[in-house]
This record gives structure tokens, sequence and C-alpha cells, in this order.
């Protein structure tokens, strides 16, 4: 965490601005205009509420975070902007939005592109953080992860996570990772999730999420150089992950769980693959899947 970062932010009057249109694949959504607008980067949050962008923001920094939330229960609506990296290219160590050990965190509605993590929610213990949503963001051309939550009773849906990888500083790519129990990660779709060298890619991961659900989301093209790329990968610190639903496409394998003995293991139920080398690993079958 990095003091010395500074922060402008001005009042928002009730009537606020017109959001410019979406993508057309990104949902449009109501603007919030009766926030804090936060104007210029690197920005740091110190004190809960509403925060809100007013149009799109970019920065070439390499290291740090272009906007850090010091503080409890804090939603940042992107209204439908940009918070662009790209400038600081694939070496990249800077990170889009990140907290550390906060509660109640809410990223909604926009556009995180080119940076290391586009959204990093820390705890490295995970009793310090809960609540943490992150939905309805575009996370695209982030190096290393596009979202990556941690804590328990956390929310990851409605995203698109897209063209994860080709970090020069590390070789692994994730296009979710979630750490903590009580996790959803729902109605999401990540594609092209891209390691480097011999790194490992992964769609959506996994860690520590006890009694999480995984449900609704479509998976393609997770590619690595090897024969260990994962569509959806449970790792074996994680009990009773309930997964189903998911669509996965064009991997070497479809659902992953690292999980012994296999009674303390998760259940998936209708899941669906398509060129995907082994569909299936671990856990156990509740049906319907092919």
């Amino acid at each position: 965490m990095n003091n010395s970062y500074t922060s402008s932010v001005t009042r928002i009057p009730l009537l606020g601005v017109i959001m410019p249109l979406l993508l057309a694949c990104f949902p449009a959504h109501a603007e919030t205009t009766n926030c804090t607008a936060i104007t210029s980067l690197p920005a740091v949050i110190t004190t809960q509420g509403v925060y809100c962008f007013t149009g799109n923001l970019s920065t070439s920094m390499t290291s740090g975070n272009a906007i850090e939330i010091q503080a409890n229960n804090v939603t940042i609506d992107l209204n439908g902007f940009k918070l662009g990296g790209l400038g600081a290219r694939d070496g990249t160590q800077a990170n889009g939005i990140y907290a550390d050990q906060r509660k109640n965190i809410t990223i909604k509605n926009g556009i995180i592109r080119g940076f290391y993590r586009g959204i990093w929610l820390d705890a490295p213990s995970f009793a310090t953080s809960s609540g943490q949503v992150v939905k309805n963001v575009l996370a695209d051309q982030n190096t290393f992860t596009g979202i990556d939550v941690r804590g328990f009773g956390n929310t990851v849906s409605g995203n698109t996570v897209v063209d994860t990888g080709g970090s020069t500083v590390i070789n692994d790519a994730i296009g979710i990772w979630v750490l903590g129990s009580g996790a959803k990660v729902v109605n999401n779709t990540v594609s092209t999730t891209t390691a480097t060298g011999t790194g490992i890619a992964i769609g959506i991961s996994l860690f520590s999420a006890d009694y999480s659900l995984v449900q609704n989301n479509t998976v393609t093209d997770t590619l690595d150089n090897s024969t260990n790329s994962y569509a959806i990968y449970i790792a074996d610190d994680s009990t009773g992950v309930f997964v189903r639903d998911n669509n996965m496409a064009n991997a070497d394998l479809g659902l992953f769980f690292l999980f012994l003995p296999p009674s303390s293991s998760g259940k998936y139920k209708d899941n669906l693959t398509f060129n995907v080398t082994t569909p299936f690993s671990g856990g156990i079958n509740a049906g319907g899947n092919n």
C-alpha cells in the first residue's frame, strides 16, 4: 500500500451527466449520479460512500494501484466508462482497483483494461474481508488476473473477462480467482485466458472456498503451452463446492477438482463441455454432465 498516492474527487450534482453507450456486447445500466466523482489517477478512497466515474480514465503507471480503497462500505460505479492501464504494456505490475482487508466493497458497471490485476480485493486473513461484490464489469487485456477477490461471502457475477495473460512478469494467467468460503461465482463469461512459457492458464479458480457456488458460467479458450490448462479449477483446500450449469470449451481439463479423498470433494451437475481433453476430474458427479 502506498499512502503517497493522491486523489482528485468532486461532488456531482444530482442531475449528473449522460452515460455513453457501452460496447454492443456489454449491458447498459442505470447511471449513478448521487456520488463522489473520481476524476484523476492515482486515487485513494479513505471514506465510506458511493464513488463513480464521469468519463474514461487512463494511466501509464507500471506499479502500485490506479485506485486504492482504504475504507469499508465503498461502492465504485464505473458508469459504463473505462479504467485503462494499457500504456504500461505487458511488463506492468500495476493493479486497476485494489483493496486490502476491507469489507462490503462493490465494484460495478464498466471496463477495466490493461493492468496486472484488473481488480484485486485482497485478504491475507480471510476473516478480515467479506461481503465483496464485483458485477457487470468487462475486464479485458489484463496481463495476470482479470478479477481477484478474497475473503468470505463474496459475489462475482455477470462479468465478462476477456483476453487475460501475456505478462512478462509471470507466466500464469487466471481469468477469475476467488479465495474464501461461501463465495458465489455466477453468470460470468471468461474467454481467452492464455499463459506464456511454462505457465498455467485457468479460466475460473477457487481456493479455500468451502461451500461455494459456481453456476451458469461460460468458460472458453483456456490456453497454455503444456497439457494443463483448466476451464474451472477447484483447489484441494475447498470442501463442498457446488458446480452446476456451466459451459466449458477448448481446454485441456474442463472441471477439475483437486480433492483427496473424494468424500470431501464438491459435487457437479448439468455441466457441458466441448473440445475438452479431460472434461471432468475428481468431485462427485450428480448427473446431467457431458
